[in-house]
Order: structure tokens, then C-alpha cells, then sequence
């Protein structure tokens, strides 16, 4: 090495050795976990990344277990608030969950998504800033983590396994769980059996185009081919297949708020609450009555459900639609493709959900995203235009997609992943049969290169949904000097977003308190709420003046509080306390 090029790294080593390095802030940031969103995440993964960002943000969050599910894992939430502003459970604040439905396995990981951005934009961009600031956000990724990691650790397909792990009689046979799919080419993946047989013999015929095809038959048409149905053998010998899988109690039909019977609500429990996963989260939102908004994720179809879940329940008032009309439609402007709707009127009828419970119990606004659809942007592979068959009734031409061309769009999009090719094997009972089929992991949820901007966008309407937590704050008061000692004080306090302080739900079913406001430093002779300020007209509170009990603040909207007060001036303070809205005070000075 020439004296020169010495003479060079010396001089160099001497520049760094002189830059000033926080080691602190590089083992903070060495620590701070680094999700990749173009996969699903195992549960175990998601829980070390939770313990990751309470370890990475201790002054942003706490980690807690809720309890333990029905198999002893622990149930965990993660609380996102800044202690500096005020502790939690005295701030607005938002639940949201996902993957109560465990083979809604991206529901999870788009929980996971909304923590690691709140967290990494923190102190950047002012609205997560502002929102964390003065909200608490609650996480549950994973409502049932034992099913889920079924779903990752066993063969699977897209519906199954879905359930909570509590075991159930499903055919009614004195034995529980005995008789669920079977992989039985071992090939990690429960897919379809189908069956060659002869000409005659068969209920199915192959597509002419595409022999993992298998297509209906036609009047007049003779078929080869029986479809069986999905991996698995009769093992309680009763003559049917798969018919008493693992559970089925749906976690998400069990919620106690509109529970119905089994014989009325299929997957419901024998009495609400029955597992211990709702359970545990319904005892913990008892005691965070300040909730106001929801979000549960699930799969799929491109909607933003809320409730009514079914028409026996008391319908929403005119106020609480106006907030959920807001939300859900600003929702759809976030969310090409996706849909506003009422559970019960628009898609089928459900007892005893998530949203439903949070809404009747904790008088929360509750949404459901089902997260994917099968019908994406790209028209000229995707769709298509089924052939008119015999008997089909003469319908006017449309250009709306009328079909979905999965095969195709494996075949082009993802060449060829998605679909396991049809093989030979042996079954115990249907002797040579070909097995075959999608995988696990395509129908219900998006490839690897389209989930992120997917989260993203459910990320977007959770925040929007967390910043629409009420936000109240005081105008300048009137006040007018009745007489030596007598004042009147009229004190404005207006609501800057969409949901109420109070919303209809909690006064008609008197699920907590009203807000109260009070006033330190003067003797309440009188108090209640303006209604016209132009004339003088109040509606006056005759029981403990001194505790004015409010209705709320209408969201976008106001309240005037009236006082008339004994003092001999100087200062006093007007306190307002709201379950949902938080702790505000103002300083008044009488003059």
C-alpha cells in the first residue's frame, strides 16, 4: 500500500472518529421491528412484533393479555397513547380487531399494518400525531389465534379451519370434532377430490378447455366425473364426509348484545360469551365504556358492513345514521370497489356480532371491512361473459362483469401458483380418486404484490375513523352581572368532528352517564342548556344545579351551557367531563 493511500484512511478514520454518533438513538432504532406487507404474518410472528413496538415505544405503548382463549394462549392488546396528554381510559378512544374468523388470516396482519404506521409516522405527519395525541388506540390482531395458526401449522384451505377451537357435536353424535378434512395426499394442503367414472356414472364432465375444470352438465349430456368435495374420509362411519370438523362455535355469533339460540343462528354457542376469547374482550370493554369507534376486520367481498346485524333490533336513530352514513360513505371514497352497507338489509342476517355488541353495550360506532374481492381492475384478463344457455331467460345487454375467470387469472397473474394440478391417489373409501385445487391461501385474500396498498387503504379508514373520535372544545363565554353577587354565564362547547360525545344508543339504552359540567370557585344557584340564545330560551335542571348533566355534543355540532352563579368575582373554572369526549376545562374571569 502506497504512503499515499495510508495517508488517505488515516485522514478518513480521523473524519468519522470526529462525527458525533447518539448510539442511543442507533439501538433504538436497531430495535424497532421491521414488518414486510407483502405477506401474512404468523401469530407468533405478530405477538414478538407487538412485544417489539411496547419495547421500541415505551413512552407510546403498553402491551397487555386480556385473558387466555379456550386452548391457554394468551390474548393480546396493544394500547397506543401518549401518557404526557392524559392517561387512557380518560381520552376518546378506538378498538380495533381482527381475524375473529381465523382463515381471514390478512385481517391480522392489516391490524399489525395500522400499528407499525401510527407508530413509524408518530411526530411526522400531524394527523396521527394529533390523533394519538389525544385518543387512545386499542389492538387486538388476532381475535382467535389458536385457529389462525391452525390455519398456518396444518393443512387448510380458504374457509377452514374458521371457527374458535371450543369443541362442538356438529352432527349431533355424542362425539365432538371427530370427523373434519383429511389431507390425504399429504401434500399440506386440503384441496378437492373429484372421481373418474364411466360414461353415465357421473354427475360432472370436464371442461373441454380446461381439464381442472370440471363443469355441470348440460340437458341431454352424460357425465364422467364425480365431484366428492373437499380432502377427507367418513372416520366416524356414519356415511358422510367432513361433517364434524374442529368447533364450530363462530366466535363472531357469540357476542351477548342480539344473541339468538343455535336453531336460529347457526355457529352461535349455547348461551352468550360463551368462549372464553368474546368474553375476555366484552368484560374488558365494560370497563372502557369511552370507546366510540370500531373496527373489526374480516374477509371477503370489498364492504363496509355495520349494524343492524338483524331486523329484530331497535332501529338506529336518525342521529346515530347520520354519523354512520359519514363514515361508511368517506369509507367507500378510501376504498375503490368497497361498499357501504347494512349488514341485515344488505347482506344476510347475523346475531350476536362484534359491532353489534359494541354498539348495543358500549355505544361505539362499529364497522366491519371484508377485506379483497375477487373482481379486481383488470377487465381484460378477469372478467368475462358466461355463454347464454338453453332456457336462460332474454336479458337486455349489460356491460357490467358478469363472472370471474379465477383459472385465467392464476394462469396470468399468478402463473400458475395459485391452483394445485389434479393428480391420482388413493382413497380409503373411494378407491383411485384425483385430488387437486386452489390453495389455502387465494380467494379470500389477495397475492403477496397487492396486499399492501390493500392495508394501506383499511389503514387509512381506521385513522379516519380515530380522528373522527369526538373533539370537543369551549368558546369564549357570556356573562352578564345580574346583581351584587349574581351573574349568568353562558359558555359555548362545540364538537369538531363526526361522532357525538354522547351518541343515541348510550340514552336509549342508559349504557353510562351523561357528560357532566361543573363549575369550581362559585356557588351554582341555577344551570342547564341554552336551546336559543336570541331568546332566552333554557332548559333548566331543577334536581343538584350544581351537577349539570348534558346529553352530549352532537357531532360537527353544539351545546351552550347556562349557569347562574353566586360570586364576588375573580376567577372561576367551568370542568366538563365526558365519558366519550374526555376531560376539558376553561378558565373564566368575572369582571
Amino acid at each position: 500500500m502506497s504512503k499515499s493511500i495510508r495517508f488517505q484512511l488515516k485522514a478518513i478514520c480521523l473524519v468519522l472518529a470526529s462525527i458525533s454518533i447518539s448510539p442511543i438513538s442507533l439501538a433504538s432504532d436497531s430495535k424497532i421491528p421491521q414488518p414486510h406487507f407483502n405477506r401474512v404474518h404468523h401469530n407468533k410472528e405478530i405477538v414478538d412484533y407487538m412485544k417489539g413496538y411496547a419495547a421500541a415505544y415505551p413512552n407510546l405503548v403498553t402491551l397487555k393479555s386480556l385473558g387466555k382463549t379456550a386452548a391457554g394462549t394468551e390474548m393480546w392488546m396493544l394500547t397506543i397513547n401518549n401518557e404526557k396528554t392524559g392517561k387512557a381510559g380518560d381520552k376518546p378512544a378506538s378498538y380495533i380487531d381482527g381475524a375473529i374468523h381465523a382463515n381471514e388470516a390478512q385481517a391480522a396482519d392489516t391490524v399489525l399494518y395500522t400499528i407499525d404506521y401510527i407508530l413509524k409516522n408518530y411526530g411526522k405527519l400531524d394527523k396521527i400525531t394529533e390523533t394519538v395525541d389525544r385518543s387512545t388506540l386499542y389492538f387486538v390482531p388476532s381475535v382467535s389465534p389458536d385457529s389462525r395458526a391452525k390455519w398456518f401449522d396444518e393443512p387448510a384451505t380458504a374457509s377452514y379451519p374458521r371457527s374458535s377451537p371450543w369443541p362442538f357435536d356438529d352432527d349431533r353424535d355424542g362425539r365432538v370434532d371427530e370427523d373434519g378434512p383429511v389431507d390425504i395426499d399429504k401434500d399440506g394442503v386440503i384441496t378437492t377430490m373429484r372421481k373418474k367414472v364411466p360414461l353415465g356414472l357421473g354427475n360432472r364432465k370436464l371442461d373441454p378447455k380446461d381439464s381442472r375444470i370440471l363443469l355441470p352438465l348440460e340437458p341431454g349430456e352424460l357425465g364422467d366425473y364425480i365431484l366428492l368435495g373437499q380432502e377427507g374420509y367418513d372416520q366416524d362411519g356414519d356415511g358422510l364426509v367432513g361433517e364434524d370438523s374442529v368447533g364450530y362455535a363462530d366466535p363472531n355469533r357469540t357476542w351477548g348484545y342480539d344473541w339468538a339460540p343455535r336453531y336460529i343462528q347457526n355457529g352461535a354457542t349455547d348461551y352468550p360469551l360463551q368462549i372464553p376469547e368474546t368474553r375476555s374482550i366484552a368484560n374488558w370493554a365494560l370497563d372502557h365504556l369511552e370507546v366510540s369507534s370500531v373496527i373489526s376486520f374480516h374477509n371477503s367481498g370489498r364492504m363496509i358492513l355495520r349494524g343492524p346485524g338483524s331486523p329484530t333490533q331497535t332501529p338506529v336513530s336518525a342521529q346515530d345514521n347520520r354519523t354512520f352514513d359519514f363514515l361508511g360513505r368517506e369509507g367507500e371514497k378510501m376504498m375503490p370497489g368497497y361498499r357501504y352497507m347494512i349488514t341485515w338489509r344488505d347482506l344476510y342476517t347475523a346475531y350476536g356480532s362484534t359491532t353489534d355488541h359494541f354498539y348495543g353495550i358500549v355505544g361505539a360506532f362499529g364497522f366491519v371491512p371484508e377485506l379483497f374481492g375477487r373482481v379486481m381492475d383488470d377487465n381484460n384478463i378477469v372478467r368475462y361473459e358466461p355463454p347464454q344457455k338453453v332456457g336462460d331467460p332474454v336479458r337486455p345487454p349489460s356491460n357490467d362483469a358478469k363472472g370471474f375467470d379465477a383459472m385465467k387469472w392464476n394462469d396470468m397473474l399468478s402463473l400458475g401458483r395459485q391452483f394445485i394440478p389434479f393428480k391420482e391417489a388413493k382413497h380409503p373409501q373411494y378407491g383411485t380418486i384425483e385430488i387437486g385445487g386452489w390453495r389455502q391461501d387465494t380467494g379470500r385474500m389477495p397475492e403477496g404484490w397487492m396486499l399492501e396498498e390493500e392495508t394501506h387503504r383499511n389503514a387509512a379508514f381506521v385513522l379516519f375513523n380515530a380522528m373522527n373520535v369526538p373533539k370537543l372544545r369551549f368558546l369564549d363565554a357570556s356573562i352578564k352581572k345580574l346583581g351584587s353577587r349574581v351573574w349568568q354565564i353562558e359558555v359555548p362547547l362545540i364538537n369538531e368532528r363526526a361522532i357525538p360525545s354522547i351518541p343515541s344508543i348510550v340514552i336509549a339504552n342508559k349504557l353510562h352517564r351523561l357528560d357532566l359540567a361543573t363549575i369550581q370557585g362559585a356557588k351554582v344557584l341555577s344551570s342547564g342548556i341554552v336551546r336559543n340564545t336570541y331568546n332566552g330560551q333554557i332548559d333548566l335542571q331543577t334536581h343538584r344545579p350544581e351537577r349539570l348533566m348534558v346529553s352530549g355534543v352532537p357531532g360537527f355540532g353544539n351545546t351552550t351551557l347556562y349557569f347562574l352563579i353566586e360570586s364576588d368575582g375573580g376567577e372561576l373554572t367551568v370542568h366538563y367531563d365526558s365519558v366519550k369526549g374526555g376531560k376539558l376545562s376553561k378558565q373564566i374571569v368575572l369582571k
